[in-house]
């Protein structure tokens, strides 16, 4: 018995005797970025097989000589176009939720299955854009060993793997000093003006994107500057670069690409954005599976494999470490 009613003597959660209505917000927070720039933004296409091949050729070396008046003919010596492939790859989340739950009232969510559905959405786009800028293996990389694989994998193996960035033979380089430093992006910038691409974006994992900018915008240099000092706003960053041969890059960050103090790992990538291609052999789509108990069950997939038009139209900078 007591005088004076209280919070104290009547509880709050968690305790288990507490009378009062917890407080719970009707929201749920997920703060892992689902951005995928490189899929998002990448011209899709539709492929007809899980093999999918394109062409590309080349014109013949210059030549400053001329020719002959009235000289026979002879025929000249010129370049056969050669044929790429790539393999698709199955991305897929399942999910499983009893429908007792979806019953229920969650915080925040509506109905869980539905809300797990929208989660593996996002995560296979995820693991696509991580599988584009992954590491070459000769175990992930079709065509790595110069064959096609047995008819169960693209690779020989269980699961079909597609070709990565790295695994088209693109231009690369590697940095000599484990750092990004301005002087590697102009070389390996110049090596794709001379190769005839038009690369328009450079690609940059958070961490090689602070060494980039710790490498350009430097205290006491015109790159660091206070717009409007009134509102105390200090600019020190790029997301513009010219290099010395009139390519303009849109300087992009993409958490998905790897790093490392393992140099072989780490890496920055050049690239012209419409020479990247994502092919849907099978677009993005739910398949609900039978009932089998007090649940409901469904695979969120898509099958997809990456073009790069030519190979030479990309280039990436290897030896990058992040320490």
């Amino acid at each position: 018995m007591t005088t004076v009613v209280s919070t104290y003597d009547l509880g709050f959660w968690p305790l288990p005797a507490a009378v009062h209505h917890e407080d719970m917000l009707d929201v749920v927070t997920i703060l892992d970025s689902f951005q995928t720039p490189f899929f998002s933004s990448a011209p899709k296409i539709r492929v007809k097989d899980v093999v999918h091949s394109w062409v590309v050729d080349s014109l013949y070396a210059t030549a400053t000589g001329g020719t002959v008046e009235d000289g026979a003919f002879s025929a000249s010596t010129v370049y056969t176009p050669s044929r790429l492939y790539n393999g698709t790859q199955i991305f897929s989340r399942h999910v499983h939720v009893s429908d007792r739950e979806r019953d229920a009232n969650p915080a925040g969510i509506r109905d869980f299955y539905e809300h797990m559905t929208m989660k593996a959405f996002k995560e296979i786009a995820r693991n696509c854009e991580a599988r584009i800028f992954a590491a070459p293996s000769s175990t992930a990389d079709i065509g790595v060993d110069g064959t096609m694989g047995s008819a169960t994998g693209i690779t020989g193996g269980t699961v079909p793997q597609m070709r990565a960035l790295r695994g088209f033979g693109i231009c690369t380089a590697s940095s000599a000093s484990g750092a990004v430093t301005t002087a590697d992006i102009c070389t390996l910038s110049e090596t794709l003006f001379n190769k005839g691409a038009e690369p328009d974006s450079i690609w940059f994992a958070p961490a090689t994107k602070r060494q980039f900018v710790n490498a350009t915008v430097t205290s006491g240099s015109g790159n660091v500057r206070n717009i409007a000092a009134s509102d105390q706003r200090l600019v020190a960053n790029i997301d513009v670069f010219e290099t010395p041969f009139n390519q303009l890059y849109a300087v992009i960050t993409d958490r998905f690409i790897p790093i490392s103090t393992n140099s072989s790992t780490g890496a920055y990538f050049i690239g012209d954005r419409a020479m990247a291609k994502i092919g849907f052999y099978r677009p993005p789509q739910h398949k609900p599976m039978g009932k089998a108990g007090d649940y409901t069950r469904g695979i969120c997939l898509m099958e997809v494999t990456l073009q790069i038009d030519h190979p030479s139209s990309w280039a990436a900078m290897t030896g990058v470490t992040n320490g």
